[in-house]
């Protein structure tokens, strides 16, 4: 497995000081709604870097439906467009779609026509993705965050649903115990299974050991589905520069330590 923090450019530093393997900022960093001089320093700062932005995350704006009257699939198109080739100029191998509030389904509007607005969204993604050597990673969020999507199963239905081989799902510790998600699911996801996020799943604290989280049961689950590739930690710091070693050591040696 490989461990990273959910973090900014600006934290490429403090990333590589705590041994992560790479680094996850949010697309924005990307600034697809501009110019490529827009995007130069990121580009820069990256191509200095030991350390990548395998992923990213807060794929959408809350501002660029996809649900809805309002969704505008050319302008969506554009965005994850840009999105996709700059994110593997600098490295980029996964992108989170969580994006609640550019997916969640308007109060009256109908359910069946926004999931296929979303599967959609999801086949166009996947097509940008995929020719940039990227893979979609559709993320379950708790119900408190968004109305549609909020189980592994049901991302897993979603990405059955859109049939392309560059749409995968996410798994996050967090979401999963505030959504009563059984771990089961991850376990049943298999090889749908593209990335994962990790925090103290009550407060969404930084792991440490002791905090009652049971990251075993996370890991197991993880195993049984054959997953070994990336595990961001997207938590609430207090203090990150001394947080974030602490997290990533324990969160690599229990990984080592967990049986499927």
């Amino acid at each position: 497995m490989r461990f990273g923090i959910c973090a900014s450019v600006d934290a490429l530093t403090l990333a590589a000081d705590a041994a992560c393997d790479y680094i996850e900022p949010p697309v924005a960093i990307l600034v697809p709604d501009q110019g490529d001089s827009a995007f130069a320093p990121a580009r820069e700062r990256f191509g200095n870097s030991a350390l990548k932005a395998e992923t990213f995350n807060a794929f959408l704006p809350p501002s660029l439906k996809i649900t809805g009257p309002a969704a505008d699939f050319h302008a969506l198109s554009a965005y994850v467009k840009v999105a996709a080739h700059r994110a593997a100029q600098i490295g980029g191998r996964v992108i989170v779609f969580g994006s609640g509030g550019a997916r969640a389904v308007p109060q009256g509007f109908p359910r069946p026509q926004a999931e296929t607005q979303i599967i959609d969204f999801l086949k166009m993604a996947g097509d940008y993705a995929a020719e940039n050597d990227l893979v979609i990673a559709v993320e379950p969020l708790r119900p408190a965050e968004c109305n549609i999507i909020n189980f592994v199963s049901e991302a897993c239905d979603f990405a059955r649903r859109a049939n392309h081989p560059a749409v995968k799902v996410l798994a996050d510790l967090y979401h999963v115990f505030q959504g009563n998600d059984p771990l089961a699911n991850i376990a049943a996801a298999g090889r749908l299974l593209a990335h994962t996020h990790i925090a103290e799943a009550v407060n969404r604290d930084a792991p440490r050991s002791g905090d009652g989280t049971d990251y075993t049961g996370f890991f197991a689950a993880l195993k049984r589905a054959g997953f070994d590739g990336r595990c961001s930690i997207e938590c609430r710091w207090t203090d990150q520069a001394s947080q974030a070693p602490i997290a990533i050591r324990y969160l690599r040696e229990l990984w080592q330590r967990t049986d499927s």
